[in-house]
């Protein structure tokens, strides 16, 4: 049985550790409705990858800091220097891969954006499938750096998909 802080259950993963239980309370699950936010919340989970999400978490400002509070458009006018930037800033996780897939990833949700008026619209109404193994494939397709496990915790982190608590 979860505990519970107000109306809110925390899940076992999360349970004892403040910063994991605010992520789990306030983000994890739940349907977001700014462009920016669900950019953010994707380029975390690629960062995660290999790392654990507790660590994510402790430098979660420094990466708002870093990549411009996540402004899609920002993001995507990046260049070479801004990686060099980025891979020198020891207060987020430097992988060039996962720095490169972001910034890619902030241009094709600038056209995905032309297309389909917002990002979230697109993620939670246009993408079609409710099936996880058709949404991996989809993202993956579309997407740098995302993988089936990297698709999956972002579905249930951004509300997609039911979480597996």
């Amino acid at each position: 049985m979860s505990k519970e802080r107000g109306s809110h259950k925390i899940p076992e993963w999360a349970k004892g550790d403040p910063l994991m239980e605010w992520y789990a309370t306030t983000i994890w699950g739940k349907r977001i409705v700014d462009d920016d936010k669900l950019f953010e919340i994707m380029s975390l989970q690629i960062f995660q990858a290999g790392l654990t999400w507790r660590l994510i978490l402790s430098r979660w400002s420094a990466f708002r800091k870093a990549f411009k509070e996540w402004n899609i458009d920002k993001v995507a006018s990046f260049g070479s220097n801004d990686v060099k930037r980025l891979l020198n800033d020891a207060s987020i996780i430097r992988n060039r891969k996962k720095i490169e897939a972001c910034i890619s990833n902030a241009r094709i949700i600038q056209t995905i954006k032309k297309e389909h008026s917002t990002f979230c619209y697109w993620f939670y109404d246009e993408l079609k499938g409710d099936d996880l193994n058709t949404l991996q494939l989809i993202l993956k397709k579309t997407f740098k750096f995302i993988g089936p496990e990297i698709a999956r915790m972002w579905l249930m982190a951004s509300g997609r998909i039911l979480p597996d608590i």
